[in-house]
């Protein structure tokens, strides 16, 4: 059952036309996309796989090269490179100024791309409308998507995390953004987070979006010459043999608990296996640390937006900090507080009970090979 989704509210710096384009840009079986509804994990997960990507290429063209130093690769691999910016090689996927035009991706963009070997997004866009169709395909794409629309090719990685989190750091991070400030009140944040009309719209919406793609986690097989051989030539299935599928899902709370499964998990996904266990264990997991990044500052505050005060984009990088906000809202002047805090606890539950989430996400994830699936996406909704 397709499930129809209201018109997601924008960014200034978004337009209808890129929108468009975001849905129709044909894949390619190499594609990542990293995908969550902000305030998710998005840069963490940006940094955590192009670190893993670009270390891969590198021990993957060590490997290539013989006894006089000479490369053997057969593809782009060689040569090692590193970013400036997490946005370098993970461009935000909808935003005007990394399209030239309703159909082509910018020059800077498919420049780096084409240096990496490889394209890589990140993006808030909800899965009915992300790109499904391989490039070269004969098929015309729906112009109003479907949530279990299966890709052609591509890897999607999801991440999730508790929304009242989310909802915490949102509004710390629209408040000090330049384009598109928000001025009202935490209290009325709140509201118009779960009315959808925040940039981005429901996160119950985009999370039932997703759920709907890991329900029926496939590659479309039915186009002439699909596969998923990436572009150099490579098999992107799963080490070991492993079905290969087009969605991972992460979640922040496991990540912040056991990175270090995770980002085997990631490894795994992208099949991934050229880094030493050594360089894993000793060089990148340590640089996947809140503190490492919050060091590094100027690789991962945004840069396709301006932001007053001072704002540190990394700003906490904990768990919980939703519920702590609101509760610490109740000390502040007393009685009157305390009440705005119980009330927006009640508001929120209220909320999810009438959008009948949970009934819809286990409905969604109904199957016992989803079990995993459904506890991720249930948990995110509790307090």
């Amino acid at each position: 059952m397709t499930t129809s989704f209201p018109p997601m509210p924008l960014l200034p710096i978004t337009s209808p036309s890129t929108i468009s384009a975001c849905r129709n840009l044909s894949l390619r079986p190499s594609d990542i996309f990293i995908c969550s509804y902000p305030k998710s994990g998005t840069t963490w997960t940006q940094h955590i796989v192009l670190t893993l990507l670009l270390a891969d290429r590198k021990y993957k063209a060590a490997a290539c090269t013989d006894d006089d130093g000479n490369s053997n690769a057969s593809d782009s691999t060689d040569g090692d490179i590193a970013y400036n910016h997490v946005s370098d090689y993970a461009p935000f996927f909808e935003i005007d100024a990394h399209w030239q035009d309703t159909r082509v991706l910018a020059e800077s963009v498919r420049k780096n791309h084409d240096r990496l070997g490889r394209r890589v997004f990140n993006t808030h866009l909800r899965w009915d409308m992300l790109p499904k169709k391989r490039e070269a395909c004969n098929d015309t794409q729906s112009a109003d998507g479907n949530d279990k629309e299966r890709p052609h090719c591509g890897k999607f990685i999801y991440v999730t995390r508790n929304q009242i989190d989310v909802v915490a750091s949102f509004y710390h991070h629209l408040s000090n953004q330049r384009e598109g400030t928000y001025t009202d009140t935490f209290e009325t944040f709140f509201q118009d987070w779960m009315d959808g009309k925040i940039p981005f719209g429901s996160s119950l919406h985009h999370l039932i979006s997703f759920a709907g793609a890991f329900a029926d986690n496939s590659y479309d097989t039915t186009s002439d010459g699909n596969d998923n051989t990436d572009d150099s030539g490579d098999s992107s299935s799963t080490s070991g043999g492993g079905i290969d599928q087009p969605l991972l899902l992460l979640s922040y709370e496991k990540m912040k608990s056991n990175l270090r499964n995770e980002v085997l998990r990631i490894i795994s996904f992208l099949n991934l296996t050229h880094i030493p266990s050594h360089v894993l264990e000793d060089e990148i997991l340590p640089s996947f640390e809140f503190s490492s990044m919050k060091n590094n500052i100027e690789k991962f505050q945004p840069k396709s937006v301006g932001w007053l005060n001072g704002f540190q984009f990394l700003r906490k990088g904990v768990t919980g900090d939703g519920k702590k906000l609101m509760l610490n809202r109740s000390t502040i002047d007393g009685g009157d507080e305390e009440k705005e805090s119980s009330e927006l606890m009640h508001a929120y539950t209220d909320w999810v009970e009438r959008e009948e989430y949970r009934s819809k996400i286990s409905n969604v994830l109904q199957d016992d090979s989803n079990e995993d699936c459904k506890e991720v996406f249930l948990s995110v909704v509790g307090e």
